[in-house]
């Protein structure tokens, strides 16, 4: 397969993986039970991470990262209004822009340098565990930064910011680990069971 080709399946794959990850998006987030989310933005047991850090297992890292940032344009475009209602100035905007969306969704472009993702199933949790943590640092310097200003938004996160006696990064620290560890978990257990699906799939994109 010359090199053109390849490149035309991998945006093919890449596209397909997109398009899965936004229609999970969209159908659980309308599923009760499915839909949960934290009181001030976050989804919990968000399985539609898992193909955005397919695409770096399967493709590698400068498809995953570009793969995993197109996801986070997508997630900016669906609900960035939030930056006219929160953002008081340009730098808030663009800091929420970078953070939440560049850096924390870019993340997941990382399990493309885990080459060992899909040997096993530790392996795999290794990969997931570490790019979504790496996520959850992002979203906690944004968040400390920027949203812990709203914590009275509900009973929840002011009793979180309470309890932390108004320490901004640990109340962000822990806000975003919930939702966090909950999808970690839910991407860890389906992944782990679709292991030999995932292997056999790498070796057909890369073939010749």
């Amino acid at each position: 397969m010359n090199q053109n080709r390849i490149q035309i399946r991998n945006v093919v794959i890449v596209s397909t993986l997109l398009a899965i990850a936004i229609a999970l998006d969209v159908i659980t987030g309308l599923i009760p039970g499915l839909n949960l989310s934290m009181p001030l933005g976050g989804r919990l047991f968000n399985i539609s991470l898992l193909p955005i850090i397919m695409i770096g297992i399967f493709l590698g890292p400068i498809y995953g990262i570009v793969g995993a940032v197109t996801y986070g344009l997508f997630g900016f475009f669906y609900d960035g209004y939030a930056l006219s209602y929160f953002a008081t100035n340009l730098s808030e905007a663009l800091l929420v822009f970078f953070l939440d969306y560049i850096v924390a969704f870019g993340a997941l472009g990382l399990s493309g340098f885990f080459k060992k993702a899909l040997d096993s199933r530790i392996w795999f949790s290794i990969t997931a565990v570490v790019v979504l943590l790496i996520r959850w640092l992002s979203s906690t310097i944004v968040g400390a930064i920027l949203w812990a200003a709203y914590a009275s938004g509900s009973e929840f996160t002011q009793n979180l910011m309470d309890n932390v006696n108004q320490n901004a990064f640990i109340y962000s620290g822990i806000y975003n680990i919930i939702y966090t560890l909950t999808t970690a978990l839910s991407i860890i257990i389906i992944g782990s069971l679709a292991l030999p699906q995932f292997k056999e799939l790498k070796l057909q994109f890369g073939s010749n």
